[in-house]
């Protein structure tokens, strides 16, 4: 495996690992680096989301019944 912080291969059956890292080290810097906010996940506007869901199944009123 590969460690997302360090890039270090490792093995699975090292005692010291700590998965999905390569040791506690680099776990440690993962969550610092959550808790400073340097990560973040993108959050959804559920209104918006409804909105823009509604917009699409919504007939068009382009149509002419001529």
């Amino acid at each position: 495996m590969r460690c997302p912080i360090c890039g270090k291969n490792f093995s699975r059956e090292d005692p010291k690992v700590a998965l999905p890292f390569c040791s506690p080290r680099c776990k440690s810097i993962d969550m610092k680096r959550w808790l400073g906010e340097e990560y973040s996940l993108e959050t959804i506007d559920l209104d918006k989301l409804e909105e823009r869901i509604v917009g699409v199944d919504s007939p068009s009123n382009d149509s002419k019944d001529d």
